[in-house]
């Protein structure tokens, strides 16, 4: 039988209220209420690693990413994180640590925050968190020439394991896009890889194409309670195809 493990994604831990974004005091309240219902969290290669043969997950294992590398992951998310005994994953745009995220394509309404410098990162490898890479310049790798994007792919991962020290075997496509080549040239170099497509991951799927729910669907108490039940699948469902549908449109 198939297992299955939500991959929970956030951005920005900040108070402007973007579709990015999460109040820290939000984040630190959806941290204690997954502890209280008895989740674990743990970074993504854990996942992988159990599905492969590896150290089997602890009960009611929900794998937390974060995408981009902001600061505040270090600043507020690590924190809440080693109080709850939590692990996770940070993907980082190699390109830019030290940086804004103020790269080309942007989204209108998008907060200029900074982003984890390679000291930063890793310190937080260090204290057990897991760094995965997120491309060179966080461009949409469906959308660029293939050689483009292999490069984007290969090399920020490398990028990244002589910054940090250790090695870096997950990946996320920014924006949440790749072709079918773009994937097959994620699985030459990385162990898995995350789509934005919202459902919970399974040991039946592709690890090279996973998906993940996005914490703006689960802020509220009542949307994180229904994490992990029947109820909550429903939900995840309609959310889906509501943004499938949005997506035929635009």
């Amino acid at each position: 039988m198939a297992a299955r493990v939500p991959i929970l994604t956030w951005h920005s831990l900040d108070t402007s209220g973007s579709v990015i974004s999460t109040a820290p005091d939000a984040f630190r309240a959806q941290v204690r209420a997954l502890r209280a219902r008895g989740f674990h969290g743990v970074a993504l290669r854990d996942v992988v690693a159990s599905w492969t043969g590896g150290p089997a997950l602890p009960p009611q294992a929900v794998a937390l990413t974060f995408d981009d590398s902001f600061r505040s992951v270090l600043e507020v998310a690590a924190p809440a994180l080693e109080e709850a005994g939590f692990r996770a994953t940070v993907f980082a745009v190699a390109g830019h640590w030290g940086r804004h995220n103020d790269w080309p394509g942007q989204a209108r309404g998008i907060p200029v925050l900074p982003l984890l410098a390679a000291a930063e990162l890793r310190l937080l490898a260090g204290r057990g968190l897991e760094i995965g890479a997120h491309g060179l310049t966080h461009a949409r790798l469906d959308r660029l020439p293939l050689r483009e994007a292999e490069r984007e792919v290969v090399e920020s991962g490398a990028r990244l394991e002589e910054a940090v020290g250790a090695s870096v075997v997950s990946f996320a496509y920014p924006y949440g896009r790749a072709t079918p080549e773009v994937v097959r040239a994620a699985s030459t170099r990385y162990r898995a890889a995350c789509t934005d497509v919202l459902r919970v991951a399974s040991s039946a799927d592709d690890v090279h194409a996973l998906g993940r729910l996005d914490m703006y669907y689960f802020r509220g108490s009542f949307t994180l309670g229904l994490l992990g039940t029947r109820a909550g699948r429903v939900y995840v469902g309609t959310r889906a195809l509501g943004r499938r549908l949005r997506r035929l449109v635009a």
